[in-house]
């Protein structure tokens, strides 16, 4: 398995093997890849990453279909069928959904894929030819889509989509270097990654230390990005 995720009233799980679940009562958990699920022998696996949406009738399921990352799957399901969606040429392995609204859809993948869109209208790359990153978790935060990498914090202004997909800047020492997770809750932006915990108010950043890991850096400093 690899996603789990409340949509509307129920829980949704994804697996390998175009796995989809629903839980409709406390423990019974029911089938929902009808045309999705494949046989244990099958030689290319649809290997979902993550499931969301805006309302269960309105589901998205992301991944790729091998082991390779190739080709990239985004699977629609409109309360009765699973779709298969078109995908820009360039878009690779996605590994996450953002749910901004039924318009507007974000995902994000592998070298630095990042596309916005719907079932209905289709998705558009914002990505650069520049853009190498390990794209795990995008969110928003003050009109700003946040993006967690391998490479560390990243940021796409759609009111500066001329400047394309930056680093975002901290000003903590170092700066961030991993960035697995990225969420906002109640108008904090938090950066979550294997050892560096970060936070952001919309006017200064704040590390973390983790009890378990030696200290980060020197004294802590803020910026505004």
């Amino acid at each position: 398995m690899s996603d789990l995720r409340q949509i509307g009233e129920h829980l949704y799980a994804c697996g390998g093997a175009g796995q989809v679940y629903k839980r409709v009562a406390p423990n019974q958990w029911e089938h929902m890849d009808q045309g999705l699920l494949q046989a244990p022998d099958v030689s290319e696996r649809i290997l979902p990453r993550a499931i969301h949406g805006p309302d269960e009738s309105d589901i998205y399921l992301v991944g790729c279909l091998s082991a390779s990352g190739l080709p990239p799957l985004v699977y629609h399901w409109d309360g009765s069928r699973w779709l298969r969606l078109p995908l820009p040429e360039v878009a690779e392995r996605i590994t996450n959904i953002h749910v901004e609204s039924k318009d507007r859809i974000w995902l994000c993948g592998s070298n630095g894929t990042l596309l916005l869109g719907n079932a209905r209208d289709g998705f558009r790359s914002l990505s650069t030819v520049d853009d190498n990153q390990l794209f795990l978790s995008v969110t928003l935060f003050e009109g700003r889509a946040y993006l967690g990498s391998n490479l560390g914090l990243f940021v796409y202004d759609p009111a500066d989509a001329a400047a394309g997909i930056r680093p975002v800047v901290t000003g903590l020492v170092p700066e961030l270097q991993d960035a697995n997770i990225v969420d906002s809750v109640e108008g904090v932006l938090w950066s979550i990654g294997p050892k560096d915990i970060a936070r952001f108010d919309g006017q200064s950043w704040t590390r973390i230390h983790h009890p378990d890991n030696p200290p980060i850096g020197g004294p802590i400093a803020g910026a505004t990005p």
